[in-house]
């Protein structure tokens, strides 16, 4: 009987053990799988990075001109109404150039993240304050608003490139969102997590568009080079060493419509 119990056990022993393995190698595949696709993905965006960067040195410096003229024009007593608003809407659109610019240059020289501990509620009051008096944000129709602690929630990562995610993210929910709606900014703990998230009031995205939502120069609005989400999904990546992450939910929960992009970060411990 002992013989048998022990080739039984045997047997069991080496099941689970081949089970064992056989995940592991599962769970490493995906690994090598996901590394890949980053890796394609990043090369991609250089290059096409590297396109706009030549792009963008032959745009700022006539569009420096153009916006220091305008501004010196506006300021003359002589302009009439009329021509005060035509003032003004090139400085609009200069300002859009100008984002552009800054998305293109973003893209094309990425730079390594110094990560430290960053108060996220005090970097997102800052950017919906800057929201609300920078036309650069999106239409004025539209309120920024925001919703957590005073200060606090303290996560590791780059404070600059993170206020550039923000930004980057309450600037395209403006743009979705609907005249007279409210776009808000959150911030909350999600076990040692801090999430920070933008909600819009946008038609919400489709399935079919998830997937290409970060792709450079994809875009489904009219005006826009589709570069924004694409800094921010480069950012997020780049951070992802230190566990920041990024996730989408659309609809929102209880609604039809509207989307939600939130970036998790690993609280900073002391």
């Amino acid at each position: 009987a002992y013989p048998f119990l022990l080739n039984s056990l045997g047997i069991i022993v080496v099941a689970l053990l081949a089970g064992y393995l056989a995940e592991r190698l599962r769970a490493t595949g995906g690994r090598l799988e996901l590394a890949e696709e980053r890796a394609v993905a990043a090369e991609r965006l250089a290059t096409l990075g590297r396109v706009a960067a030549g792009l963008a040195h032959e745009i700022r410096n006539p569009l420096g001109s153009i916006r220091g003229s305008i501004e010196m024009l506006r300021e003359s007593p002589a302009l009439g109404a009329e021509d005060r608003e035509l003032c003004d809407i090139v400085q609009r659109e200069s300002k859009r150039l100008e984002t552009l610019v800054s998305d293109m240059m973003e893209l094309a020289k990425p730079r390594k993240p110094s990560p430290e501990a960053v108060s996220i509620a005090h970097l997102a009051k800052e950017v919906v304050a800057l929201s609300a008096h920078n036309e650069r944000s999106g239409s004025g129709d539209v309120k920024v608003e925001y919703a957590g602690p005073d200060e606090g929630a303290v996560a590791l990562c780059d404070g600059s490139q993170m206020r550039q995610v923000l930004w980057n993210l309450v600037r395209n929910a403006v743009q979705v969102s609907e005249a007279g709606s409210v776009v808000r900014v959150k911030v909350s703990h999600a076990k040692r997590d801090i999430v920070l998230g933008v909600q819009d009031q946008g038609p919400g995205i489709p399935d079919e568009q998830k997937k290409k939502l970060f792709d450079a120069f994809y875009t489904t609005r009219t005006q826009g080079a589709g570069l924004g989400l694409a800094v921010v999904k480069r950012i997020v990546d780049d951070h992802a060493y230190v566990g920041v992450r990024m996730d989408i939910e659309s609809p929102i929960r209880g609604s039809k419509r509207g989307a939600e992009f939130r970036v998790r970060l690993k609280e900073a411990t002391s």
